[in-house]
């Protein structure tokens, strides 16, 4: 399995505009970061943000010709989406409009979190096919095996993602609880990316779980690597992080940026 993280932010980027803090006057381009957006196997999205467009538009960093660039977003075939905030939403629009794709882009959807969408974006458009399915019941796209769980973030209606292509990937980019009972569905994966939005309780959004609970929940579910996303503003530089990470969770645990590529 192939894992790219395109964006890795919190609901807005960083750095912050007009802000000179520690992460956002860092020269470390690993502090730079999009809305946090996933992408498996270069073909299916996790999250569909409102930096969708330049992602699928810059899909590698080397140096590409634009037909390279055309194809490489051809490949395209599933949109997966955790919940209805802006932040996971506003690309849908974008999608609706890329040439070349190879057949139909599928978005796979439960029904609670399309009907946040249709208040906020247009999801009809040349390119996309809605397909609504429900809560831990698995999906095929190609050989993959794709199942959304309910998790709790607030009172908005919010799935993790976990994804079996031979070894498990979970993606839970915001959450403030998993139930007992959707915890064994995720048990034991290969790669668990979880929400980072802030160090901990100082700067810890409403409905969202720190570092330091991510920490615990990684280990009890036990999972192989762990890796933060959705880095909000109160956290600390990339660097200072993975020196936390190393010194009080582990060799296991890792900060995302923006371009980071896995072969799991």
């Amino acid at each position: 399995m192939k894992i790219k993280f395109l964006g890795t932010s919190a609901g807005w980027p960083l750095p912050r505009i007009g802000c000179n803090c520690e992460i956002c006057s860092s020269n470390d381009p690993k502090d730079k970061r999009t809305r946090t957006q996933v992408l498996v196997n270069d073909s299916i999205l996790l999250d569909a943000g409102p930096d969708t467009y330049n992602h699928l538009a810059n899909l590698d960093s080397s140096p590409m010709t634009q037909n390279d660039k055309i194809k490489a977003a051809s490949k395209l075939k599933a949109i997966l989406v955790s919940h209805d905030h802006l932040d996971h939403i506003l690309g849908l629009w974008d999608v609706t409009h890329i040439y070349n794709l190879t057949g139909t882009l599928n978005v796979y959807v439960t029904l609670p979190v399309l009907n946040g969408i249709r208040k906020i974006v247009r999801t009809h458009g040349k390119n996309l096919k809605i397909n609504i399915v429900k809560s831990n019941q698995s999906f095929s796209i190609d050989n993959i095996k794709a199942e959304y769980f309910p998790v709790i973030h607030g009172n908005t209606p919010t799935f993790g993602i976990k994804i079996k292509d031979k070894k498990i990937l979970t993606y839970i980019p915001d959450l403030n609880r998993i139930l007992p009972s959707q915890q064994k569905i995720i048990r034991d994966g290969h790669v668990l990316i979880i929400d980072g939005s802030s160090l901990n309780q100082a700067g810890q959004a409403r409905g969202h779980i720190s570092i330091n609970d991510g920490i615990k929940i990684s280990k009890n579910l036990k999972a192989r690597k762990t890796y933060f996303v959705h880095i909000g503003h109160k956290t600390g530089t990339h660097q200072f992080l993975e020196n936390y990470l190393a010194k009080n969770a582990g060799p296991n645990f890792h900060i995302a940026y923006d371009g980071l590529e896995l072969e799991v």
